[in-house]
């Protein structure tokens, strides 16, 4: 008898065929617009900061849109913008072009098929959720810290989370149309062949990372709890936002 958490998900019907028969050429890119336009907004802040800002205009900006745990410890909160947005404004901002390019080949990587399944509102939602689970955690961890945090890891390993919850597995006939099955239930997800042992592998390296175990950071803080914080939300919120299979008609 077969296992219905283990079934394989049904693949979408293939599109018609244009005229003079062939199948539709693949496209050069896979990029859904809402993935380009927050890797253009990253690596644009990023080229500013470092080519067109000076030092004290980059200040201002890590004063102002880097989170700090410290904003909401008693004493410290206050009503303004930065504590409002830096929830979110974090992840524009990048340590170096070593951080931004290993986030932004992750974001390539999950939030493609991710992004054509949830559609531009939703995916734009995601990121934003994400990165608020993030810092979550990591506040809890480091109430009161004064070290920012700054870099979209947290949000795009939001959108491993969300990866997950499909057992990776994107239709590869047409990359633009992303995970077409359906939305698997937390634990049967886990019981997909190789997801599981992906996030545990994902997890480990994260910590190593993080805990410099290997003395490759530099003295840099990597925070990798702010990571585990978003791949957990991610992984939990898609199935909020998820607005089911794309339909496929057959001519």
């Amino acid at each position: 008898m077969t296992d219905p958490d283990r079934a394989e998900a049904p693949q979408p019907a293939p599109d018609h065929e244009p005229p003079g028969g062939g199948g539709a050429a693949v496209p050069a890119f896979n990029l859904h617009g809402a993935i380009i336009l927050m890797a253009a907004l990253c690596i644009a802040v990023h080229l500013a900061r470092t080519l067109v800002f000076d030092g004290q205009i980059d200040r201002w900006l890590i004063g102002n849109f880097a989170f700090f745990p410290i904003r909401y410890a008693p004493g410290y909160f206050q009503f303004d913008w930065p504590t409002l947005l830096s929830p979110f404004t974090h992840t524009l901002l990048h340590g170096d072009w070593v951080h931004l390019g290993f986030n932004m080949i992750w974001l390539v990587a999950f939030g493609a098929p991710v992004a054509y399944r949830l559609g531009w509102a939703r995916t734009i939602a995601l990121w934003a959720i994400t990165a608020l689970g993030a810092v979550i955690l990591h506040t809890a961890l480091y109430f009161g810290d004064w070290v920012p945090l700054l870099g979209a890891s947290g949000a795009v390993s939001g959108f491993l989370g969300a990866a997950a919850r499909f057992g990776f597995r994107a239709d590869r006939r047409n990359p633009r149309r992303g995970f077409a099955g359906p939305l698997l239930p937390p634990m049967a997800s886990l019981r997909q062949r190789g997801v599981l042992a992906f996030i545990l592998v994902w997890m480990v390296i994260n910590y190593a990372t993080g805990a410099d175990l290997f003395g490759m950071a530099g003295g840099a803080s990597i925070a990798w709890e702010a990571h585990i914080g978003g791949l957990l939300t991610g992984f939990l919120a898609i199935g909020w936002l998820d607005r089911g299979p794309v339909a496929v008609h057959r001519a």
